[in-house]
């Protein structure tokens, strides 16, 4: 049976626990859990399924937010490749999820190094300086105990990141502002990712959806 769990991802917890307030009545049945994104990154028992819930503040904090949770939490699955050797390792039957099929930027992957359990960045610096292939993939995002700059110091060592667990975005919760700037943090997101809108005027309240 699914986990009904959902966490709703904002800058601040008081923040996720609005907005959660605005949304529910969209999601029957779930248990919501309000959660910043710094405590989602670290907490391994978060929930798989989330909002992302930006401040609605103003539009550049809204982006930066994005960027942010892309950063530190949406990262890819493995190729279907690499997934299935994984499997095949671990003695599963699991199917690569769709995400991975269906990524062709990633195909044709040959190799990777698997970190499992947590990923320090001493041990990450250890890795990288042993020749280890520059694809790397963890267990599940609240893995890796890397804060911003040693995560930064590792992308420009070209190390990328993917997870066996990856986080599912199920709705963005977006002002009218940021809604129209769609162009700006399209590419940050999974496509065709459902929008619930911010009315104007009033921070937490949901008018529409797309």
């Amino acid at each position: 049976m699914r986990d009904r769990h959902l966490a709703f991802v904002s800058p601040t917890a008081a923040a996720a626990r609005q907005s959660g307030l605005g949304v529910a009545h969209r999601l029957p049945g779930a248990r919501l859990v309000p959660v910043s994104l710094g405590r989602y990154a670290r907490d391994p028992r978060a929930p798989l399924r989330i909002v992302l819930c930006p401040a609605g503040g103003s539009l550049d904090d809204d982006l930066r937010f994005l960027r942010e949770a892309r950063r530190a939490i949406l990262w890819p699955p493995p190729a279907a490749e690499v997934w299935n050797a994984i499997a095949g390792l671990r003695g599963s039957h699991d199917s690569p999820p769709e995400r991975a099929a269906a990524a062709p930027e990633r195909s044709g992957l040959r190799s990777a190094l698997l970190l499992e359990g947590d990923v320090t960045l001493d041990r990450a610096r250890r890795a990288a300086s042993s020749g280890a292939p520059r694809d790397w993939i963890v267990e599940r995002v609240q893995r890796v105990r890397i804060a911003s700059n040693g995560l930064e110091e590792l992308r420009r060592l070209g190390i990328r990141w993917a997870t066996l667990e990856p986080v599912e975005v199920i709705a963005l919760v977006a002002s009218p502002a940021l809604e129209s700037a769609r162009s700006r943090w399209r590419s940050l997101l999974p496509r065709d990712i459902p929008v619930w809108r911010l009315a104007r005027g009033s921070k937490f309240q949901v008018s529409s959806s797309k």
